[in-house]
């Protein structure tokens, strides 16, 4: 055997050989920074940037934090760069995969890095020159199949990220899917909650699904005070999905495992005192040499008129609400442009 390989598991041949590199490259007619075989590196943190009040920062590992205005109005919750990167396992992006192939079914976490190993992998990350995308990719080479993620920001509709599975095998492949986004916050958790008292704060979380469009409210039955008078929490983090139709939606990580494990998944729809999560599940069939896109989006602090509009739109259509949401993506990137070059940062 070769100095550089390893057999793991199945008689699985991992090289141990693969370098870090760098590079300009163009990916979907967009020009990006390349770091191939990031994961190589000792875990290191991004900042991202935007036309407007969103924050957000992202180690390599996947764990991030994000917001509106400051930290004070959170979508994931706000600690210090190690716990970022610690948590990429329960806060942030998580996808799980069962890939049918040859009569057999492999499941595949890709990003784990718990399950390392398993099969031959090459991770790259990709960032746009601005700053204002991101993008996490891994391809597995023994499947044939790669999976990438990505952020960006919209102006009116909050947190994009949209996943993509690409068939590389000559035949079509099924794959059932679980994906994702874990460890939300409702409206009204102050940073100083978040790290002093945060499983009082799971108390008091209601996770609450609208099964007819698919939208996602985390909320708090109240809010967190300790003195005895009425203190209503009016207000919420909505999250809903589009691409492709979910077979069932899940409000909290609770049956993921009962994913892995084959066993039977079924819809939530109100889920109380559990950390908040977004996840749909479906079964995709991919041609050779194509790809399955789909998009979850995340806005913060919506009140009762916001989340009742979003409802409408979603349930009557849908299809123009996405094309109104990449216009306002693209505008985005053309007015950071335009608010970097005001100041010669071009």
């Amino acid at each position: 055997m070769p100095p550089n390989e390893l057999v793991i598991g199945n008689n699985l041949l991992i090289k141990s050989d693969s370098i870090v590199e760098g590079e300009w490259v163009n990916l979907e007619g967009e020009t990006y920074y390349k770091i191939s075989n990031y994961n190589k590196m000792r875990p290191f943190f991004i900042s991202m940037v935007s036309h407007s009040d969103h924050w957000l920062f992202i180690s390599s590992t996947g764990g991030l934090s994000a917001g509106r205005k400051n930290e004070q109005s959170a979508l994931f919750p706000y600690y210090t760069d190690d716990k970022i990167s610690q948590n990429a396992e329960n806060t942030g992006s998580k996808t799980i995969l069962h890939v049918k192939k040859e009569g057999k079914t492999f499941l595949w976490e890709p990003f784990n890095e718990g399950l390392s190993g398993l099969y031959a992998v090459t991770k790259n990350l990709y960032k746009s020159p601005i700053g204002n995308k991101i993008i996490f990719e891994e391809c597995n080479e023994d499947l044939k199949v790669t999976f990438r993620y990505s952020w960006q920001f919209s102006e009116k509709f909050g947190f994009i990220r949209t996943s993509s599975v690409f068939n590389h095998n000559p035949e079509n492949i099924k794959i059932q899917v679980i994906d994702g986004i874990q460890n939300i916050l409702p409206y009204g958790v102050s940073s100083g909650i978040q790290n002093e008292r945060s499983n009082l704060t799971n108390a008091y979380k209601k996770n609450e699904l609208d099964i007819s469009t698919g939208l996602g409210l985390f909320l708090l039955s109240s809010m967190i005070v300790d003195k005895a008078e009425p203190s209503e929490a009016l207000k919420a983090t909505s999250v809903w999905s589009a691409g492709i139709s979910p077979s069932y939606y899940l409000l909290s990580s609770r049956q993921l495992d009962d994913f892995r494990l084959g066993a039977h998944v079924t819809t939530e729809v109100d889920v109380r005192a559990e950390s908040g999560g977004y996840f749909i599940g479906a079964a995709i069939e991919i041609a050779p040499n194509n790809v399955v896109s789909w998009k979850i989006i995340a806005e913060l602090n919506q009140d009762h008129k916001e989340v009742i509009d979003l409802n409408h739109c979603l349930s009557s259509n849908k299809e123009e609400l996405i094309k109104e949401l990449s216009a306002d993506i693209k505008h985005g990137t053309t007015e950071l442009l335009r608010l970097v070059g005001m100041a010669d940062g071009l």
